[in-house]
């Protein structure tokens, strides 16, 4: 169980901690932002973000999302229409897109979908608007720039004429620019009929060239909305048509970053625990267990000390305060239930039938069914995986790390974390003294960017966690 600190809630905006990188290649993720206007606020709309689906009270943030340098709002209406007016905005606060889209008002929560490719909108009684990451994109902007173009590559030249039926050169050039990319129609020195498309990054860097023959000597590009598609008009009046989705440089792979999700309402965090993407818990500072829903956490019943989401969505617990009492989750009728004999400080379960526990003395002890069975001695905190790896930490034998192996706990892994995460044998997540977060190469510790209080790994890759003001995060 991580180390339980008061939210602070601007800290919301302390993203830079965890490292989102803003560009094409990124997934979209989602943020926490005081409920704030953004600078250009449409007309006959207003900011109402609510605690929930069935309430109509004000949250103290709102979700936006993140998203190829764009920052989105799901806006509502001032005559409160069901709709939402999904607004993006550029990182210097400009409105340069939005869409009226029905079925839903009031934001509460956003979801992302990678497999999909699609970002959900949830809000009064939990009706949802759903677009693709392509419908969120806004249009490529044309502007007039002077005919001085970064590091023309070889064999290109600059040659924008004034219109097409003429050689005269423009005094301007058309250029696109787009998701932080400038993207310009350049002619050949041989003069063949071809255009080469070269795209710019922020730094003036070429990533990306295409020849595009039947067309060239550039006088004006034109922005199909329709079909999303680019037109870059020449000589003659001849064209060349590409995509959107065309201009852009190959995709990167995605970089694994930290993504802020949102926090109970009310409550502050101070454990999290995984069993899959879809069996995820978290425990509050007053010892109320929460479920989360896949864009909000729903509280349930209580209190407990220490809670383990084993990987087939069981809810195990202790709780030291109450004889030392042993629990599990019973959905059905949303409380715990006492059947379990006592005597664990904290346990870690595999499934509904398989768990580990410690007690007061740090003694092991493996749940047979129907009593704890002492095995070994003496560690601090344990985890255990989907496929039963189990390793443990002790702080007090100078941060001592270790792996069980099925007789007693060995000793060759490297020391210098004060709590560990098991999902499985292949994803193993570590915290030192310092917050600083580990990941488990096979053969020693690799430090992640980012700070945590406490992690919870899973046998399906899920990891997540909360830094030391209780905000939660998604490793993705």
């Amino acid at each position: 169980m991580g180390r339980p600190s008061k939210f602070n809630p601007l800290a919301a905006l302390c993203l830079g901690l965890m490292g989102l990188t803003a560009g094409a290649q990124t997934l979209p993720a989602i943020a926490q932002v005081p409920p704030n206007p953004p600078p250009a606020l449409p007309a006959g709309t207003k900011v109402t973000c609510t605690q929930g689906p069935g309430t109509g009270a004000a949250a103290a943030t709102c979700p936006v999302l993140k998203f190829d340098g764009y920052t989105y709002w799901a806006l509502s209406y001032g005559d409160n229409r069901v709709s939402m007016d999904i607004a993006a905005y550029d990182a210097a606060g400009k409105l340069v897109a939005q869409w009226e889209k029905p079925g839903a008002r009031y934001v509460y929560g956003i979801t992302v979908n990678p497999a999909n490719k699609t970002v959900t909108f949830a809000g009064q009684s939990d009706a949802k608007i759903t677009m693709t990451w392509d419908e969120l994109a806004p249009p490529p902007v044309v502007v007039q720039v002077p005919p001085a173009a970064p590091s023309i590559p070889a064999g290109m030249k600059v040659t924008c004429t004034q219109g097409p039926g003429t050689g005269a050169a423009s005094a301007t050039c058309p250029v696109i620019q787009w998701k932080g990319y400038t993207i310009w129609a350049f002619s050949y020195t041989d003069n063949r009929v071809s255009m080469g498309i070269v795209v710019y990054d922020a730094a003036g860097k070429v990533v990306a060239q295409w020849e595009k023959p039947g067309s060239r000597y550039v006088y004006g590009i034109s922005v199909n909305t329709t079909d999303r598609t680019v037109t870059f008009a020449g000589q003659s009046d001849a064209k060349i048509t590409m995509k959107w989705s065309d201009l852009l440089p190959p995709p990167l792979p995605p970089v694994p970053q930290w993504v802020l999700q949102p926090a109970p309402q009310g409550a502050t965090l101070k454990q999290i625990s995984v069993g899959s993407a879809n069996a995820v818990w978290g425990l509050d500072s007053a010892g109320f267990n929460w479920k989360w829903t896949g864009s909000a956490w729903q509280k349930m019943g209580g209190t407990v000390s220490n809670i383990s989401t084993a990987s087939d969505g069981t809810l195990w617990a202790t709780n030291p305060p109450d004889s030392l009492r042993v629990l599990k989750w019973d959905p059905a009728g949303n409380k715990w239930t006492w059947n379990i004999p006592t005597g664990m400080k904290q346990v870690t379960a595999v499934n509904a039938n398989t768990a580990w526990g410690l007690d007061n003395g740090g003694s092991l002890f493996q749940w047979t069914g129907s009593a704890w069975e002492k095995k070994g001695c003496c560690v601090s905190q344990l985890s255990v995986g989907s496929d039963g790896e189990l390793w443990a930490t002790n702080p007090p034998d100078s941060n001592r790390v270790l792996r069980w192996d099925g007789a007693k706990w060995t000793w060759n892994i490297p020391a210098g974390m004060t709590f560990v995460s098991v999902g499985s044998a292949k994803n193993i997540w570590a915290l030192n003294a310092s917050d600083g977060v580990f990941q488990w190469t096979g053969s020693a510790w690799k430090q992640v960017p980012g700070a945590l209080r406490n992690i919870s790994a899973a046998g399906d890759g899920s990891v997540w966690g909360l830094n030391a003001q209780g905000m939660v995060y998604k490793w993705q």
